[in-house]
């Protein structure tokens, strides 16, 4: 999270350093949301830079990492389990995931699709596979042509954990049709209001059945006033 740094004196009279999160709460009350601002947001202070796609295969992490790339394919491919630590991406299509356990964490996606692209930040893709993804402390954002932040679908029957994560543009922030998954859990969700070609998400109606919300709390409006996000209001469960 990005910070101000604001100066007090100590008993002894040493100026001590305390961190003030730039994020600016609305009155209902929000919290303070533990996301990556930026790209550059401080969090990644430490990444190396990649320019080309990573396929991890099953078991595998990647932590510290800064990939810029415009294939059109996806960034990075999790074949199997992976663990994604304090990763960013600029691209076109961000993160594949196939299958097993998945977590990303601090992850920063930003994907601008071109043309007849059809870019997500997280595809969950590999019909008849099966899964969890975790996502926390993590930013999509989405332009160009594109389907969604995070979107899994087409027998796709993992399951969807989301805790501590912003969605900002592209057509949905968050689509999951009822063949995307088995259930669907949002904690600290957030989706900047007015970002969206169709809606901030979706859970598509398939055979007469929806996707199981298993949690859904404190999911809120969010805006920006200049680089700071400010929350808003609550998003009533669907």
């Amino acid at each position: 999270m990005r910070y101000l740094m604001i100066l007090t004196l100590a008993s002894a009279g040493t100026a001590i350093a305390e961190p003030v999160p730039t994020v600016v709460p609305a009155s209902d009350p929000a919290p303070a949301a533990a996301v990556p601002l930026s790209f550059d947001d401080p969090i990644y202070a430490k990444v190396v830079s990649h320019s080309g796609r990573i396929k991890l295969p099953p078991g595998s992490s990647r932590t510290d990492a800064s990939i810029v790339e415009n294939s059109g394919e996806p960034t990075i491919t999790c074949g199997g389990s992976c663990d994604l630590l304090r990763v960013r991406i600029q691209s076109r299509e961000g993160i594949r995931c196939v299958s097993g356990n998945i977590n990303l964490t601090w992850v920063y996606v930003a994907a601008t699709g071109i043309g007849g692209d059809h870019a997500d930040g997280v595809q969950c893709y590999s019909p008849g596979s099966q899964g969890t993804v975790t996502v926390k402390n993590s930013t999509f954002r989405m332009a160009g042509s594109t389907t969604a932040g995070y979107f899994s679908a087409d027998n796709w029957r993992g399951s969807h954990v989301l805790e501590n994560v912003l969605f900002d543009g592209g057509g949905y922030g968050l689509r999951i049709p009822a063949d995307g998954g088995s259930s669907v859990s949002l904690k600290n969700v957030y989706f900047v209001r007015g970002s969206f070609q169709y809606g901030p998400y979706a859970f598509d109606t398939v055979k007469g059945q929806r996707i199981s919300i298993t949690r859904w709390e404190n999911v809120r409006w969010a805006s920006w006033s200049g680089d700071q996000l400010v929350l808003g209001d609550l998003i009533p469960r669907p």
